[in-house]
């Protein structure tokens, strides 16, 4: 990541486990993916088909990077490293609680990297997997969560393997799916040992969640996994149009749930779009994000609402880290620019207008609301 060596990012992580009760006293694992370093090519390639030239060029988010990127990331492992040995704040795990580096042996991408872990090291019957830029922002009933599962019937009774947390895309979901899709969720669902209500989800999501380890093994991971993968990317397409098709009664093929605690629990920042904080940082408001993420608020009584005739909310949010800066708003709309010309055309329908042509992080509109928006939400992270 553009942040690099530094290891803020990950402290943010960490600081914000403190919200989810009995995090710290699990056995937390790091995994870390190796990288695949390239050297910008001086011999052109040439692509006999169209007889033109390329070059090999860093894809960060495709694990290759240019020699200077790789030793940044060897560094901040190094510097993870000692962190987590020393147990420096906020890497202390607490009472039977520990924290480990895994660092594998090359690159993976994110569904192998998965599918290593749970052979290598996961031998608990619940296993928690977590993002690395999703952060917890409110208070998560991890250890209520893990209790029921234990301790209720398999599934909770209503088949549920997985639960997730609240995060910008699944606040206010069974209006965000009703008005997008025409697909009624029905009812909140009740369950014993959980304060909460749980909702079905009709997209598998990659963010923070619990879940069955045997599930993982047999579900999730239970097809060809090509390097550099997503589970989101693999699964969550194919449950959506199982259930357009067939309705919400293939749901329980799939169980994915989330715990409707009336406020986001979890923060989206993507990790690639932060860097290092220089000293003149300090006075400079790019100490502040405006984030992917949106209508994160510190307060569970500020109304949530999406706007009119939109699938999803625009309110922005903006987050400070310690030791990291970002990009301001016209940095990043130029970054937009140039990488939705780089893409091939969306032919899905956008979350936010309802459009086609653009995702929701194009979206005009929501560019727009971005810009228009005077008074955002800030959290300390």
């Amino acid at each position: 990541m553009p942040s690099h060596p530094s290891t803020a990012l990950l402290e943010a992580l960490f600081r914000s486990f403190q919200k989810a009760d009995g995090m710290l006293e699990s056995r937390i694992v790091i995994l870390a993916d190796g990288c695949e370093e390239v050297r910008p090519s001086i011999e052109s390639k040439t692509d006999n088909s169209r007889g033109d030239t390329k070059q090999e060029i860093e894809n960060i988010k495709h694990g290759k990077c240019y020699s200077k990127t790789a030793e940044n990331y060897r560094n901040h492992l190094r510097r993870l490293e000692r962190a987590v040995r020393d147990q420096n704040p906020p890497f202390c795990p607490c009472d039977k609680g520990s924290i480990e580096l895994v660092q594998l042996e090359k690159r993976y991408g994110s569904a192998p990297a998965i599918e290593v872990a749970m052979k290598r090291i996961v031998s608990t019957p619940l296993v928690m997997i977590c993002q690395h830029d999703n952060f917890f922002v409110h208070e998560a009933p991890l250890r209520e969560i893990v209790q029921a599962l234990l301790q209720e019937p398999r599934g909770l009774g209503i088949g549920a393997n997985c639960i997730h947390f609240l995060s910008t895309a699944t606040m206010n979901y069974r209006e965000k799916v009703k008005r997008r899709y025409k697909l009624d969720l029905g009812d909140p669902v009740t369950v014993k040992n959980l304060k909460d209500p749980l909702i079905p989800l009709v997209f598998w999501y990659g963010r923070s969640h619990v879940t069955y380890s045997d599930y993982v093994r047999s579900h999730c991971l239970n097809r060809r996994l090509a390097p550099g993968s997503h589970l989101e990317e693999l699964l969550g397409e194919k449950q959506l149009h199982d259930i357009l098709k067939h309705g919400m009664d293939i749901h329980k093929t799939y169980g994915t749930y989330v715990l409707d605690q009336g406020k986001e629990v979890l923060y989206h920042m993507s990790g690639r779009r932060v860097r290092a904080a220089e000293e003149n940082d300090s006075q400079n408001c790019n100490n502040q994000i405006i984030s992917e993420s949106t209508n994160v608020s510190q307060s569970s009584t500020i109304a949530q609402q999406p706007l009119d005739g939109s699938f999803t909310t625009a309110r922005e949010t903006r987050a400070k880290v310690p030791g990291l800066a970002f990009f301001g708003v016209e940095e990043k709309l130029q970054n937009m620019k140039i990488n939705s010309t780089s893409k091939k055309p969306f032919k899905q329908r956008c979350f936010h207008c309802g459009e086609k042509g653009h995702s929701k992080k194009f979206c005009p509109l929501r560019v727009a609301s971005q810009l228009c928006q005077q008074t955002p939400e800030v959290i300390e992270l």
